[in-house]
């Protein structure tokens, strides 16, 4: 191919006319501006697409799903209430706005029963610090107890109702409605503004589905674990819609402190979803986080472990009876942990815990179990990206009992909470803060 010369007809020292030459020098340079002008162009788009991809990433990363778990513990309820009012006021929202599941046992599920549900008086669901007041102020409406000679060895400690219209079933009643069932109150919280929650839960277990014999009973209908909850009342409302009251009372049954709970089968004031009479959803799992990561999970909140944040309130721990003394005991009571019935059971005289006080029992120990394990649980987890977090002081003795609503002891918990929550679970609670702040 030849090549081109600058010089016109390819004759060196032969120009053109000066006009031609000018027109000639524009024509070279175009294909330069053209090709500058493009590339400034190429660039100012890219990086429009850069930017525009990087705000889409960052619009479209899911927030993560924030799960509330609360254990059971009677009055010790007031532990988590006060915490949860702490973490209300340093949010600016009630929980409702702040999780996506909240879940609760026993003392647990009252409360998560109250923060997803209308306050008549107040007109709104029930804040923590509204919660924190009921554990104060109203004790003895919960624990009304059973009067009878027989009371100590073949009652309940305390009424559900008792002939004068008193006991922890009228009383939740009185605070959530006779009526009002969990998909009203699902309901409710949609309508709502800058609602969040979108399942509550409450733990229990079932004994009985029919109150008789039952032959070859169904487990997981006649006996099993059993969940008061949103999704399912939705879901199945002629089967699973109870009440309000019915799900704070079947998760607070605990045996020896309150009869077995009767819901549902549409007798009496009960709603009319199947009949059941269960218990306490400590019996099973004390510490409902478990729960909540897999409901999260089942109702499609979340997909994966690592999608989760739990944060899990406790109602306070007393060490000493997580364990028993091998050797520490009364010269009735067989050495070396050779126990049978009586010592195990307390009768006529308990084995002792791990500090050497007469307290310890199977009971005890099995309900620590149970919430040990679930922490345990929740912890291994955190190794397939679940995010966990967990709050719960250590009591002195004479904190630990589910029904002790002597003021004196409503204060003491009430300042292990103010201490705990300036000292060991500081940080725990300021990076809770953080995680919700940012969520």
């Amino acid at each position: 191919m030849q090549k081109k010369s600058l010089y016109w007809n390819n004759q060196p020292g032969h120009l053109p006319h000066r006009g031609l030459r000018r027109n000639y020098q524009l024509t070279m340079k175009k294909p330069t501006l053209v090709f500058y002008y493009s590339m400034l162009l190429f660039l100012f788009i890219s990086c429009s697409k850069s930017e525009n991809n990087s705000q889409m990433a960052v619009a479209e990363t899911p927030r993560k799903t924030i799960v509330l778990a609360i254990d059971g513990g009677g009055i010790k309820g007031l532990i988590p209430a006060l915490i949860l009012k702490s973490i209300e006021d340093s949010i600016k929202k009630q929980s409702f706005q702040i999780f996506d599941l909240i879940g609760g046992n026993s003392t647990g599920g009252i409360i998560a029963v109250g923060l997803t549900s209308k306050n008549n008086v107040s007109g709104h669901p029930f804040s923590a610090a509204e919660i924190s007041s009921i554990y104060e102020t109203n004790g003895d409406k919960i624990f009304v107890p059973q009067k009878s000679l027989l009371r100590e060895k073949y009652y309940a400690k305390y009424y559900a109702v008792d002939h004068r219209d008193k006991g922890i079933e009228p009383y939740l009643q009185s605070l959530v409605g006779s009526t009002t069932k969990l998909r009203h109150s699902h309901a409710y919280i949609r309508s709502l503004k800058d609602t969040r929650v979108k399942q509550m839960f409450t733990t229990s277990y079932i004994v009985n589905s029919k109150g008789g014999k039952i032959e070859n009973p169904v487990i997981n209908t006649d006996s099993g674990p059993f969940l008061f909850n949103w999704y399912d009342a939705d879901s199945l409302p002629n089967n699973r819609d109870y009440y309000l009251w019915e799900a704070a009372r079947g998760s607070s049954a605990a045996p020896i402190y309150f009869p077995i709970a009767h819901v549902g089968g549409n007798t009496g004031d009960r709603s009319d979803a199947d009949e059941k009479w269960v218990v306490d959803g400590g019996v099973m799992s004390n510490d409902p986080a478990v729960w909540g990561v897999s409901e999260a999970l089942r109702t499609g909140l979340a997909k994966r472990l690592e999608d989760i944040i739990v944060i899990s309130l406790g109602t306070g721990i007393y060490r000493a009876n997580t364990g028993v003394g091998i050797t520490n005991q009364r010269d009735m009571i067989p050495k070396s942990g050779n126990w049978g019935e009586g010592p195990w059971m307390g009768i006529p005289e308990a084995i002792y815990n791990l500090e050497e006080e007469k307290t310890a029992s199977l009971m005890y120990i099995m309900m620590d179990a149970v919430q040990l394990v679930s922490d345990s649980q929740m912890k291994a987890f955190e190794h397939a990206g679940l995010k966990y977090l967990r709050l719960e002081p250590s009591l002195a003795l004479e904190q630990a009992a589910m029904d002790n609503i002597d003021s004196t002891n409503i204060k003491s918990l009430k300042d292990t909470v103010e201490h705990y929550l300036a000292g060991d679970g500081r940080s725990t609670f300021k990076e809770i803060i953080n995680i919700l702040k940012n969520q």
